[in-house]
């Protein structure tokens, strides 16, 4: 009876699977008995919608998109095989070895691209930009995370890659890719005033609050305590949605501290100012033309703080004016 069983003869009572979704969001240990155990125990996880809870709508594959159609085939496969659960038959599936080929390259060119400026890395998404994210995402919550939780180089250094060699920590360098972001504000300001031709004075007083807030290189550190920190403790970012939105309708979220490609994709979100930036530079300058005693904590919360600040994910960023919002 053993020897049958070993040879398929006898279909086991249980098998133990590993199942994602289409978002390949996460992926969870099962032990099944039956296909239809499968689907209604991914559904109730995933929350994978059905009809009527007619749980044949659900479509399960392989990685290479082979379809598991009946128990049989189902009790074929090795333990712990890789299952991806769908709503209804995908109309493609991509080979996952030709998808992982193309976004290490678009990633290494992604990567490149930010030794120049953030203006050349967005222009280069810009080209099917729906497209190329979709794919990115689809590949980087398909990595592994199991090393977000190191911080060393020594611990992970594959993250590091192509950091610059002085930073030693995860938190070290985000804390320096904020104040970059903050700092570039203050330089526009800075060109700003200077091609106008008025006083640099609000400059000086901008730089010293933002010194004492040391460039509010807490916004991307897991590790501070502050209050304006942006993601949770484990290095989760949350979409906060279109700046005349209160949450992000599509629930866009990134954890740039799991891998080196998640920790490339989030230099694409933006730190979006809800009152445009020219509208406060331009408004920054007619006061100090006007002699009106410039307020400078009133613009250095516009520019640089949270009260005017979201964070968001690319395709939540309004490119244009924000009309409804103005400076009071």
């Amino acid at each position: 009876m053993e020897i049958m069983k070993n040879m398929g003869c006898i279909k086991p009572n249980k098998l133990p699977v590993k199942v994602t979704d289409e978002k390949r969001s996460r992926k969870v240990g099962l032990v099944v008995t039956s296909l239809i155990d499968l689907k209604k125990k991914s559904h109730n996880i995933f929350k994978i919608s059905v009809d009527s809870y007619n749980f044949d709508s659900l479509f399960v594959a392989l990685e290479d998109g082979t379809e598991v159609s009946d128990d049989g085939y189902l009790f074929s496969l090795m333990n712990n095989t890789l299952l991806i659960v769908f709503q209804g038959r995908p109309a493609v599936l991509k080979n996952p070895g030709t998808l992982q080929k193309t976004m290490e390259r678009y990633l290494s060119a992604l990567h490149d691209l930010q030794k120049f400026n953030s203006e050349e890395v967005i222009k280069f998404i810009e080209d099917n930009k729906d497209e190329k994210l979709k794919l990115t995402w689809q590949y980087v919550t398909t990595l592994s995370s199991t090393k977000s939780h190191f911080s060393s180089i020594s611990d992970h250094p594959e993250w590091f890659t192509g950091c610059n060699k002085l930073v030693t920590t995860k938190e070290e360098y985000f804390r320096k890719c904020a104040q970059g972001r903050i700092r570039s504000y203050l330089r526009d300001a800075r060109n700003r005033l200077s091609h106008n031709k008025l006083s640099l004075s609000p400059i000086q007083k901008l730089k010293t609050c933002l010194e004492e807030k040391k460039y509010f290189a807490c916004y991307f550190d897991r590790t501070d305590k502050s209050q304006d920190r942006l993601c949770d403790s484990k290095g989760e970012f949350q979409c906060q949605g279109q700046y005349n939105k209160p949450i992000c309708q599509n629930n866009h979220w990134i954890n740039p501290y799991d891998n080196a490609e998640s920790r490339i994709l989030f230099s694409t979100w933006n730190l979006d100012h809800i009152i445009e930036r020219v509208k406060i530079l331009t408004d920054l300058c007619s006061q100090i033309r006007c002699n009106n005693g410039c307020d400078h904590l009133k613009y250095f919360d516009l520019l640089f703080s949270r009260k005017n600040l979201k964070l968001v994910h690319k395709n939540c960023h309004v490119i244009g004016p924000h009309t409804e919002c103005q400076i009071v």
